[in-house]
């Protein structure tokens, strides 16, 4: 590029200019002629008595070739310098260099100031000179002090592009100290600020309705800045390379890569909240989302560093000083917020005693007039601010509305099929804290303690385990401190459930599972389908039962199969909505899919104790298993459909492994739909959930009258 440069300058015949003259300010003014195609000449007049003023080939003193005229008040020192930093430059001889300043006249003037006349080279040849091309735009700095004796620090200083011209029709001088000074100022507020404010809503206050604004138009702000501040600045772009330090041309480039990154981060944004409001891509979704969070911490970043880096280059010594404090101010909130985060919000409580109570129906008849609630555990929240938060997409939320949440946020189950669940992290659990509404109590009668205990965490010890078939199991389990009523007194009681915990040093699992009132065993003695046996312990104990599937690679499943008669879990609750069951009136669906079958047993077997009046209840009940080995209860079921035969019960067992069977599901559930349905339950797996849940919705059943639990 120098070679080109200077071959272009050499065969242009441009020498033997004018003598030029630049006032730099009220202080300095430098006079210059490029005299032929090695030589230049300058002299310097500044109105210094007692010390000195030089001249810099950059815009900044790092890496510079420096030439300076002190002066005692008497003498004139002409010193060729080269500066590393903002520090004290050394003349070339001391760093190995050569002094290639040629004095041609002048000193000290009439009035005792400086006024000296000198030449050099345009390429001198020593690596602590920097080559001049005349009439090519490129940089200058200069320093000066006054009354003080020696090279010290100055009292002022500046920059300017510049051009060496040769002729005045090529003169240019552009003054930057101003505009680098304003350009530091607005990349430090946008940075400093804007941004840290930006990013610090989205990681600490995302449950609010507010953030996605704070977090927004701050950073927007800031992009916007940096584009137009950073284009403002680049006009030292038409500059030869050489002309700019090596930390200047640094700082440039990182300043030139961040505006380009900002437009991208301000577009990927754009994409990621389009994507998560508009779509259900989670794929495409789950990666904007990473990406978006990575790059934004990354400009975060790169934009503190290089705003120090502009105020090193610059010699702003309140600009690094400010910006410095911003890194600590910036540090201290963030560790802080996550010291509070970690150690206080992210401890997992029960509902605040101050929260109102409420009740499941209560909250579903808010849902129906418009409020956009969620249950979780014994509160309900109000997802309303949040849906546009949500980093798995609005929709999961939307379409979840009336639904408990524990069961999506443990990782147990997902919004469908096709969606791997997910265990949400305890900050995704903190914000219960802050969406939870009210409160609802258990039922009174439910559960209760003979030695007062509180309810929070309950320690049960298994009684006994059957096996319903190779891979599920019945347990039965006992507290001294806790009962469960014999019988269900009240059908909304039916289809609520426990949260089950086991924990180890590295880490915590919480799984849902429905509970009966109803004993299986006892049931099928009653109905004839086995003869009455001696028990172990009797349901007039206060026992809580459980039906669980053991799967490969289960963590819950297999802890609670590997325990030992009398050994505990934890557990808490009861929590959900269940069946929302008021009377025993209506027309009711219920698809269970697998274990999802529990809570049907209990309304079956109520319905039928309490004798309900076929004119006015009807209950049709689709029972879903892979193979007939691989149910449970199918017995009892076909007992209670073919011999029992309440006219208010229509049950009808389906089989994976019967092909022909399977087609016909749609259409048989279709044939239940012409009659209005007051509610329709599911419960089983994340895709069987999901898929009859769209299924109903599109063959005419209300949102409002499906129950997917």
């Amino acid at each position: 590029m120098k070679a080109i440069l200077l071959t272009f300058i050499l065969t242009s015949g441009i020498f033997g200019g004018e003598t030029l003259n630049q006032t730099i300010d009220s202080v300095m003014t430098m006079e210059w002629n490029v005299l032929d195609n090695e030589w230049i000449q300058i002299r310097l007049l500044c109105k210094i008595k007692l010390g000195y003023c030089s001249i810099g080939l950059r815009s900044s003193m790092t890496n510079c070739d420096m030439f300076a005229a002190l002066t005692d008040g008497e003498n004139i020192s002409l010193i060729d310098y080269w500066s590393r930093d903002h520090g004290t430059p050394r003349d070339d001889i001391s760093e190995g260099g050569t002094e290639d300043i040629v004095k041609v006249s002048g000193g000290v003037d009439a009035s005792g100031n400086i006024d000296i006349t000198f030449k050099r080279k345009l390429n001198t040849g020593d690596k602590y000179d920097q080559q001049i091309y005349p009439d090519i735009k490129g940089n200058i700095c200069w320093g000066y002090r006054n009354n003080h004796r020696g090279w010290t620090e100055h009292t002022n200083y500046g920059d300017a592009g510049f051009a060496w011209a040769s002729t005045k029709a090529n003169m240019y001088f552009s003054s930057t100290k101003d505009t680098k000074y304003n350009h530091g100022v607005a990349m430090s507020v946008s940075w400093s600020c804007l941004a840290v404010i930006g990013i610090f809503v989205s990681r600490y206050f995302k449950y609010t309705s507010w953030w996605i604004y704070i977090h927004t138009i701050p950073l927007l702000i800031a992009s916007l800045i940096t584009i137009i501040s950073s284009s403002n600045i680049y006009k030292d772009d038409q500059y030869p390379t050489e002309t700019i330090s090596e930390q200047t041309l640094d700082h440039s480039r990182i300043g030139m890569i961040m505006s380009s990154i900002v437009i991208a981060q301000c577009i990927f944004g754009m994409m990621y909240s389009y994507f998560k409001i508009f779509t259900k891509n989670v794929q495409a979704l789950t990666f904007m989302v990473r990406a978006h969070k990575v790059i934004g911490y990354a400009l975060l970043i790169i934009g503190l560093i290089n705003c120090f880096k502009g105020w090193d280059i610059y010699n702003g010594k309140t600009g690094i000083g400010l910006t410095i404090l911003g890194y600590v101010i910036t540090v201290v909130a963030f560790i802080g917020f996550d010291v509070y985060q970690i150690f206080f919000k992210n401890r997992r409580q029960p509902a605040s005693p101050k929260l109102p109570i409420t009740t499941h129906s209560a909250a579903m008849e808010m849902i129906a007039n418009g409020s956009k609630l969620m249950f979780a555990d014994d509160m309900v929240l109000d997802v309303g601010g949040f849906m546009l938060s949500h980093p798995g997409g609005s929709f999961m939320i939307s379409e979840c509305i009336g639904e408990d949440t524990g069961k999506y946020m443990v990782g147990c189950s997902s919004y469908g099929g096709a969606i791997l669940p997910y265990t949400h992290s305890n900050k995704a659990f903190s914000y219960f804290k802050n969406l939870a509404i009210s409160r609802i109590p258990t039922p009174e009668g439910y559960l209760y303690s003979p030695t007062n205990n509180n309810h929070n965490q309950m320690e049960f010890a298994l009684v006994s385990k059957k096996a319903l078939n190779d891979s599920t199991f019945l347990i039965y389990l006992k507290s001294d401190d806790f009962k469960m009523a014999v019988h269900c007194q009240d059908p909304s009681w039916i289809g609520k459930h426990f949260m089950i915990l086991h924990s180890t040093r590295l880490k915590t699992v919480r799984r849902y599972y429905s509970t009966m009132f109803v004993d299986l065993i006892e049931w099928s003695t009653e109905i004839g389908l086995t003869q009455s046996v001696e028990r172990v312990e009797r349901v007039d104990d206060g026992l809580v039962k459980f039906i669980y599937k053991v799967y490969p690679g289960g963590y819950m499943t297999n802890h609670m199969n590997s325990l030992n008669i009398g050994e505990v879990l934890n557990i808490k609750g009861p929590y959900g909505p269940g069946l929302m069951l008021s009377i025993m009136e209506g027309n009711y669906l219920a698809f269970g899919g697998g274990t999802g079958l529990v809570p049907f047993l209990d309304l079956i077997y109520y319905a039928w104790k309490v004798g309900c009046n076929e004119n006015k209840f009807k209950l049709t009940v689709f029972a879903f298993f892979r193979s007939w080995k691989d149910g449970f209860a199918l017995d009892l079921l076909e007992k209670m459909r073919d011999t029992i035969s309440p006219p208010w019960l229509k049950i009808h067992i389906l089989l994976d492994d019967n092909v022909e069977q399977t087609k016909q599901i749609p259409e048989l559930v279709k044939s239940y739909l012409d009659k209005e349905v007051t509610y329709a339950w599911i419960c089983g797996p994340s895709g069987f959930n999901r898929y009859y849940h769209g299924f109903l919705l599109k063959n005419g059943v209300e949102k409002s009258k499906i129950i997917l639990m």
